[in-house]
């Protein structure tokens, strides 16, 4: 991890106020002030570690919305269609116990469990619109979305396989708050 591949991470810390931490070689944090923080956000750069060839990941945690929720019935879960295509059919399932279309839980690229509407129009192009940002293949093209769910961890909004672009980093960041104030202002609303 080189300070110029990561000197994207200092410009949202310096845009944001936010708070960075490097948490090792090859990971850091960013948070907002505060005790405990509203919120953090860690970033892997995925160099391998010798036990381990990860990908590079940004993981964003909101603590404040854990959930206890009973299996089968999520508040929110948004994935990448594909290797777990699986979700794709059990969204389809909830959305169907909802009454609502099976067409309406899995659209595109991801599935879709949004049972409660946290997710407006604007929200959903947001999840499918990421600026560019280079690919652990080292070719440049938008960064994408692997996971948005509300768990006993919190909401956790994660992206892979993707390094080194402030817009993707800050368009993450921005994503996940504003998902976080809708499922504060249910919570209670």
């Amino acid at each position: 991890m080189t300070a110029s591949s990561n000197g994207f991470i200092e410009d949202v810390a310096r845009a944001r106020g936010l708070l960075l931490t490097r948490t090792g070689a090859h990971t850091a944090r960013l948070q907002p002030a505060g005790e405990p923080p509203a919120w953090y956000c860690d970033l892997d750069d995925g160099t391998p570690t010798g036990e381990s060839d990860p990908a590079s990941s940004v993981r964003w945690v909101s603590p404040a919305l854990r959930t206890l929720h009973p299996a089968g019935s999520p508040i929110l879960d948004v994935r990448r269609v594909g290797p777990q295509s699986d979700l794709g059919r059990i969204g389809a399932w909830i959305g169907r116990l909802a009454g609502r279309s099976s067409s309406a839980a899995a659209e595109g690229r991801y599935a879709y469990a949004d049972p409660h509407g946290i997710l407006d129009d604007q929200l959903r192009h947001r999840v499918e619109h990421w600026p560019d940002a280079a690919h652990g293949d080292g070719i440049v093209r938008p960064a994408e979305l692997w996971s948005m769910q509300v768990t006993r961890e919190g909401l956790v909004v994660t992206s892979v396989s993707w390094w080194g672009s402030a817009p993707a980093l800050d368009h993450q960041i921005a994503l996940a708050v504003d998902v976080a104030a809708r499922l504060t202002a249910r919570r209670d609303g």
